[in-house]
């Protein structure tokens, strides 16, 4: 996590990357980098904006402890070790460690979806199961979420700031469904794609959802299905399905329970196996629509009055 007001010199940028003082000087002035003048003249970046330029330009940090960071990433790859070590993190309860993990990855060019499905579906998943026969699971996995919802929001000051033109998109976890960190991953891999994602958290009723797909006008609606739809709540979730349709907003749906999604609504929605389909989906429709607002803007500044 980045220090509370952390700014960072043209010089320190330049050092934690491996480049020239001048280059950094020149991708502020070229708008490549956003920075802040101070009353002498010298060029500060926020800490959030290097690492969004470092992520854009898929760029590795020689000495990311340079940074101004809380805790120094570790830098790597989204794979079956990586995913080994944060386990063993979040197993001691080293929220330290699994920041410096989840961090490096996404610093070293993973985006949230990789990160999602490669890291921190699969731990969570071995810390969920702990229960079982481990008196400390439950408090294990309780403190392990704590320490992700954490991490995440951090990361979500990393991403780009979507246009005030882009679509909106909406994740939540429907009614019953208390689990936090898929909607949340959700809502960060939305923010990836372009969208502008509001996430409504875990155990949201499925007419609030419909509330806010209308209230703001949300092209995409992303459900995070981790208990079995029941009977009690069918009637709402059509009624969603229905509003989502008027208002030509897609649903996709995921979870490990998005198969109890009964067969004669599956063709009004998309189901998604991971983040990164979630992803590809998000991406397609981000596209469109910034394609949509070219041509509706190339046709306006055509016109004759």
């Amino acid at each position: 996590m980045a220090l509370p007001h952390q700014l960072l010199t043209t010089r320190q940028l330049a050092q934690a990357l491996g480049v020239s003082e001048s280059s950094v000087k020149r991708w502020i002035d070229g708008g490549e980098i956003e920075a802040h003048l101070t009353s002498g003249g010298h060029r500060r970046i926020e800490v959030e904006a290097a690492i969004r330029f470092i992520r854009r330009q898929r760029m590795q940090p020689v000495a990311p402890h340079l940074l101004a960071l809380q805790t120094t990433p570790i830098l790597g790859e989204s794979d079956p070790k990586t995913a080994d070590l944060l386990y063993d993190a979040l197993y001691v309860d080293d929220a330290s460690q699994a920041r410096a993990i989840i961090s490096g990855r996404i610093l070293s060019g993973a985006d949230i979806a990789t990160v999602g499905d490669m890291l921190i579906r699969p731990v969570m998943h071995r810390l969920g199961e702990l229960w079982k026969n481990n008196a400390e699971g439950i408090l294990l996995e309780h403190r392990a979420v704590e320490t992700c919802i954490h991490v995440l929001a951090e990361v979500a000051t990393w991403l780009p700031i979507p246009s005030a033109d882009s679509p909106v998109a909406i994740s939540a976890a429907g009614p019953g469904d208390v689990y936090l960190l898929p909607p949340m991953l959700a809502f960060l891999v939305l923010r990836e794609c372009g969208m502008r994602a509001l996430n409504l958290g875990p155990m949201t009723p499925y007419s609030t959802t419909t509330m806010a797909i209308q209230r703001y006008g949300a092209r995409l609606c992303c459900l995070s299905q981790s208990i079995a739809l029941d009977t009690g709540s069918a009637t709402e979730f059509h009624g969603l399905l229905d509003t989502a349709h008027d208002a030509g907003c897609q649903v996709i749906v995921g979870g490990r329970r998005a198969e109890t999604i009964p067969a004669r609504v599956r063709e009004q929605v998309y189901v998604a196996g991971s983040m990164v389909e979630l992803s590809a989906f998000a991406r397609g429709l981000a596209t469109g629509a910034a394609a949509k607002s070219r041509e509706s803007s190339r046709r306006g500044r055509g016109r004759v009055s």
